[in-house]
């Protein structure tokens, strides 16, 4: 990797590199909606069924499975990562944690309710609340190109989700968009605004500490933040009271193997490649690399459900190709390349967009 890295540039690099952790959090959208669906099955209610607070304590549950594995994985299979993480390292990921910590629940929240592509859609608006966070926090004007480029993203993310059609009239707000605005979309889009700032808290301790080490950290915040919010909240669900109840579900073999693998490809492998290799671009950067994710998440939906139903005993039907698909799956790549355009050389290093936050 070091020599690819003095051949190629970091900047490309780490953008390849990223690109591959938005096709790894692609996989987790069905994976978490599969869960979902069987946590459903195991509790005997519908997808509108079930009480606010079960699916919070769902939400709740399966963070506190997925990231107490993923952080036992990590320091297995990369122990030397663990060993050099320092108090500070510790800190500075367990500050990153709490901020994805809740856009996790919000969008885990959302998924059992919301189509895979379309959380993946509104997800991806991190590359319109990233910039404008940035920008806000350190009171500064956006390059152009990551202008043109949020733009050309709220676009294509409105087409992809429906709420943009387009008529013998032109294109125009569809008639029942807010009708068909649900509150899990609601949630979802509120959980891109903490996703934001979990990229500007690593933009930001990337650059001053071991990036990779910030990943245990991380993990062991996500579980603890899952672990003390999941015993407080799982006795109010009418539902499923009793922890038995929870730990019959975490029992089934097929609800487990969903975990491992969400554990292993779309946490350890995803995050330890995101904290290591992020810093070496600019967070408004990582934040566009990060619209391909609905692409990623879409063709993951479109594939995978079929062999989920098989593998987790669920009825999850494969999501279909449409042309607003296609439309604003391109807008998203046209975005992606314009506002990564390089910007003009300067003498100043490029400010680090989470600097206003204190550390």
């Amino acid at each position: 990797m070091d020599r690819l890295m003095r051949r190629r540039g970091p900047e490309t690099v780490a953008v390849g590199v990223l690109v591959v952790v938005n096709i790894l959090w692609g996989l987790s959208f069905p994976l978490t909606k599969t869960l979902s669906l069987q946590m459903d099955q195991h509790f005997g209610i519908g997808p509108e069924g079930a009480s606010s607070l079960l699916r919070l304590s769902g939400a709740l549950w399966l963070i506190l499975l997925r990231f107490s594995l993923a952080l036992l994985l990590f320091s297995v299979c990369f122990h030397r990562i663990v060993r050099r993480a320092g108090a500070a390292e510790w800190q500075a990921g367990m500050r990153i944690a709490a901020l994805f910590f809740i856009g996790l629940v919000l969008q885990v929240m959302a998924l059992a309710t919301i189509p895979a592509s379309r959380s993946g859609f509104l997800t991806s608006l991190v590359a319109v609340f990233t910039p404008l966070l940035t920008a806000i926090l350190l009171r500064m004007r956006l390059r152009l190109p990551i202008v043109i480029g949020v733009c050309v993203a709220l676009l294509g993310v409105s087409v992809l989700t429906g709420l943009l059609v387009w008529s013998d009239s032109g294109v125009h707000l569809a008639a029942d968009a807010w009708q068909a605005w649900t509150w899990g979309d609601s949630l979802t889009t509120i959980g891109a605004v903490f996703f934001a700032g979990q990229i500007m808290l690593v933009d930001h301790y990337g650059k001053r500490l071991d990036g990779a080490a910030l990943t245990p950290g991380m993990f062991a915040g996500t579980a603890i933040l899952a672990a003390i919010t999941f015993a407080i909240v799982h006795p109010l669900a009418p539902e499923a009271a009793s922890s038995s109840d929870w730990w019959a579900l975490a029992s089934q073999p097929r609800f487990w193997g969903l975990i491992v693998v969400l554990s292993v490809f779309s946490s350890v492998l995803a995050f330890g490649l995101m904290n290591s290799f992020q810093h070496y671009i600019s967070a408004s950067q990582a934040g566009i690399v990060y619209t391909l994710e609905p692409v990623c998440a879409s063709a993951a939906a479109m594939l995978l459900p079929g062999w989920l139903t098989l593998a987790a005993g669920v009825d999850y039907a494969n999501e279909q190709l449409s042309l607003s698909m296609l439309a604003g799956g391109a807008l998203i790549i046209t975005d992606n390349i314009i506002s990564l355009w390089p910007a003009a050389p300067t003498t100043a290093p490029e400010p680090s967009p989470a600097s206003a936050i204190s550390s």
